[in-house]
């Protein structure tokens, strides 16, 4: 519309003369649209009931806690437990630390000493640590006698001269890896 009260839109003006016409049309038009919009103002009604209801039920829960109490008390379990993991994490790290001085290298070998005994009943026994450090034990059994040996290690290495069989027990050692336990 312009100042003189007069539409400048040659469309809309066909638009209100066809109103103006069917004027017993469009009352009854406009009956049916408010129907519909009555109806679908209903059923989103109902929907919205519906759903205020289930978001009712999720922010109080069955026992009578909320979601909010519930999130709460998730967040200081996972606390609790972040804490706990670290904690254990450092017990972890020192124990690897403090297990490398243990003696978990072993290295076993069998063997005669003498021709006229049998049954490999001589030994030799080398156990270290991580480092190389720790022992080599022998045993060597005769008819009548039994001797025990004890050469120390350091570094995998012994300031003393070490037969083949303690030479063998060592680098089986070496190359085992460590043990957990040591079973004969």
């Amino acid at each position: 519309m312009v100042g003189d009260g007069k539409m400048n839109c040659p469309a809309m003006e066909a638009f209100v003369n066809s109103l103006a016409q069917r004027g017993s049309v469009f009352p009854l038009v406009l009956a049916v649209a408010v129907g519909f919009l009555a109806i679908a103002v209903a059923i989103l009604a109902r929907l919205h009931i519906r759903a205020q209801k289930r978001w009712s039920g999720l922010l109080s829960g069955a026992d009578g806690s909320s979601l909010e109490d519930l999130l709460h008390q998730h967040a200081a379990e996972r606390n609790r437990l972040s804490a706990e993991v670290e904690s254990l994490t450092a017990r972890v790290r020192h124990l690897e630390e403090s297990s490398k001085s243990a003696k978990r290298h072993v290295g076993l070998v069998r063997f005669n000493a003498f021709e006229d005994v049998a049954g490999t009943q001589s030994f030799a026994l080398a156990v270290m640590d991580d480092r190389g450090d720790g022992a080599v034990l022998s045993s060597i059994v005769g008819r009548q006698t039994c001797r025990v040996y004890a050469k120390p290690l350091v570094g995998g290495r012994s300031e003393r001269e070490l037969s083949g069989e303690e030479q063998r027990a060592v680098r089986e050692a070496t190359d085992s890896g460590p043990r957990a336990a040591v079973t004969l």
